[in-house]
């Protein structure tokens, strides 16, 4: 660390200098070093992901399925019934840590509620028949406005909701009178 004095011995200009040829000598190492670092979170990340996946096929046979249902995605965009965060933003956390267990513990949660898998066919004219009060809506907005839902999940809700709404899946829906 500069100190007052080594600025009043050697003056501004030089202590400059000096700090400059420093960073020129060591940039090239930190460019090393930075491109070494994200390989080896690369391979990391992708190793965690195959971890969790064979994981998921050993525990889940079918999480593949469940995992392309809009269904499911549209149960993850809802709170957790313990903690009140958004269900995919505690998966997101599970993956990232690399919890295959608690990953798993999603896809068998969705299914212990009592919903089934479809087939790809099937999803795209099935509505997910899920209802959802005005409270519920108003909660996730709030949410949103204080940057706990992502635009990813925000966008997946968004479709869901329209969905809700055109298929009478809303209680306590204003008419268009607004009453």
């Amino acid at each position: 660390m500069l100190t007052r004095q080594d600025l009043d011995n050697f003056g501004p200009e030089l202590l400059d200098v000096a700090q400059r040829a420093a960073r020129h000598a060591i940039e090239p190492e930190l460019q090393q070093l930075h491109e070494e670092n994200q390989l080896l979170q690369s391979q990391l990340n992708a190793t965690t992901k195959a971890t969790i996946d064979q994981y998921l096929d050993a525990n889940v046979p079918n999480w593949r399925e469940i995992n392309n249902s809009e269904k499911f995605h549209a149960w993850l965009l809802l709170p957790d019934t313990f903690s009140g965060v958004i269900r995919d933003r505690l998966l997101k956390d599970a993956a990232a840590t690399g919890n295959a267990s608690r990953v798993a513990n999603f896809f068998k949660a969705y299914l212990a509620a009592g919903n089934v898998p479809t087939s790809t066919a099937a999803r795209s004219a099935t509505p997910s028949g899920r209802t959802y009060t005005r409270g519920q809506i108003t909660l996730m907005a709030a949410m949103r406005r204080r940057g706990q839902i992502g635009d990813a999940e925000w966008a997946r809700w968004e479709h869901e909701l329209v969905a809700a709404g055109r298929e009478g899946r809303i209680i306590g829906a204003l008419d268009l009178a607004g009453r």
